[in-house]
């Protein structure tokens, strides 16, 4: 067999170079993308970790805020006046910083929705304590006890929207807790403003609202208030201001009273009576203290025997003991209890049977 020639080795060869080298293209080619992208990943961590370090602080002044905001409800009518204005001018300052801190910042792409879901949570709490501190202001404002209904409605429905705004901020956080993606390596601690809607209620916000009103006075105040009174059954229909209850032998009756004023009240009598005055019970009663600002519910006072067929009255009153310088209030309210159905008697006639002798 005869050997290549030394122009067809030297032609093989050089292909082998040419295939080597294209290889060690494709390879420097495949480390440089590898590069490259890690360098954008890091690039992209490194972003979002700044991002975290400069907004946890901002959240962490803000959870204490909310703290500080609950702590107020829970104390406030213990504080002067001037102290809970300065404590909400405080409230309503911080909350306005944090916002404004955050939306200075620039999020990375990879954390922009939940930026979005942060700024909404500080911007929903910086109104509502700006909201809170306008409720408020009418009723510290005032240097003696009582207020026009207008501007004690107009306060209550402003702390309702607060509320409502705080539920939404504390809602907005916690979507942009849960969302943040697991590469960046941090859990965002918790924070929530409210822990219970009870004081932006209505009813829970007069009470307040009054109470703190005669707290502010420096002389005595003695006031109570009658805030709900329902029945056990339920009105059923209303025909003008008569509800209707339904047919039911018995009613048990329950009573909110409140001490608004700004002294405690203590041995009070609270009444429920049925006018006029039927056979069985028509009449029960139960005693009760009260702390300046204290709301107490007086459940299932009762059983009560209404008149069926007729209208009555439901009055509850609250007696102060003899001698006290507190004066009684009486609530009524005009009820109706259908009249028992007929009782219906079913005469069998029995047919004669026929007798054969």
């Amino acid at each position: 067999m005869a050997l290549a020639g030394r122009s067809a080795r030297r032609g093989g060869a050089g292909i082998r170079w040419l295939a080597i080298g294209v290889v060690i293209t494709l390879l420097v080619l495949l480390i440089d993308a590898s590069l490259h992208s890690r360098s954008v990943t890091t690039a992209e961590d490194l972003a979002a970790g700044t991002w975290i370090d400069r907004v946890l602080p901002v959240i962490a002044t803000s959870t204490a805020e909310g703290e500080q905001l609950q702590q107020l409800w829970a104390n406030g009518l213990h504080l002067s006046g001037p102290t809970i204005s300065s404590q909400l001018q405080q409230l309503t300052a911080g909350s306005a910083a944090a916002y404004q801190d955050v939306i200075k910042l620039r999020p990375p792409d990879v954390l922009a929705g939940q930026s979005g879901l942060l700024e909404a949570s500080l911007l929903a709490r910086s109104e509502a304590t700006s909201t809170l501190q306008s409720a408020f202001a009418p009723m510290l404002a005032s240097s003696t006890s009582g207020s026009s209904a207008t501007a004690q409605q107009n306060s209550i429905e402003a702390i309702q929207t607060a509320g409502t705004d705080l539920q939404v901020g504390d809602q907005a956080y916690e979507m942009f807790a849960r969302t943040m993606p697991g590469s960046v390596g941090v859990r965002m601690p918790d924070s929530k403003w409210i822990t219970s809607s009870t004081p932006y209620e209505p009813q829970t916000a007069q009470i307040f609202l009054t109470s703190l009103q005669n707290a502010v006075v420096s002389t005595p105040v003695h006031q109570l208030k009658i805030y709900s009174v329902t029945t056990s059954p339920a009105p059923v229909a209303a025909r003008g201001t008569v509800k209707v209850l339904p047919d039911a032998s018995t009613m048990e009756v329950t009573v909110v009273v409140a001490d608004v004023g700004n002294q405690p009240e203590n041995n009070l009598t609270v009444t429920a009576a049925i006018i006029p005055p039927t056979a069985g019970s028509s009449s029960v009663r139960d005693f009760v203290n009260l702390v300046p600002g204290q709301a107490y519910t007086i459940a299932g006072m009762g059983p009560l025997n209404p008149p069926q067929g007729s209208g009555f009255t439901l009055q509850i009153t609250v007696t102060p003991p003899a001698g006290s310088t507190t004066p009684p209030i009486t609530e009524a309210l005009g009820l109706s209890m259908p009249a028992p159905p007929p009782s219906t008697t079913t005469t069998t006639t029995v047919p004669k049977t026929a007798t054969t002798t």
